[in-house]
């Protein structure tokens, strides 16, 4: 497999704050909880896995995001930002407050698969 870069934060004020992020082949996983402890895990990362995560990144067209998604009405909330670089591929890196890309859900499905987490995001239509 190729080298590339895949990193996700997500989280906001009074709530856990997670940075997922890749080591090569492995996962990483950095959680605050609060802002009062923390932990980290790694784990190894199969290439099978690794392509059915590029796939669904391939698939939600993550590629085309705009660079950054805010929602001026609502303080606080829900950060998060995006980084991917493939070969082939253009770098990316997506940024967004309290408002999210069309799929936003399926990428959080596949992280929560790939890194073992329980990311939870609730769309709102």
């Amino acid at each position: 497999m190729k080298s590339f870069v895949f990193s996700f934060e997500y989280g906001g004020f009074g709530s856990d704050q997670y940075k997922i992020y890749n080591d090569n082949l492995s996962i990483v996983v950095e959680i605050n909880h609060h802002r009062i402890n923390h932990e980290e895990f790694n784990h190894q990362i199969l290439p099978e896995q690794w392509d059915e995560f590029w796939k669904v990144i391939d698939e939600i067209d993550a590629w085309r995001w705009g660079k950054d998604y805010f929602n001026q009405d609502i303080l606080d909330g829900t950060q998060w930002e995006l980084v991917i670089d493939r070969k082939g591929k253009r770098r990316r890196r997506i940024y967004g407050s309290n408002d999210y890309p069309p799929n936003f859900k399926l990428l959080i499905d596949a992280i929560n698969k790939l890194a073992n987490t329980d990311l939870e995001h609730d769309e709102e239509e």
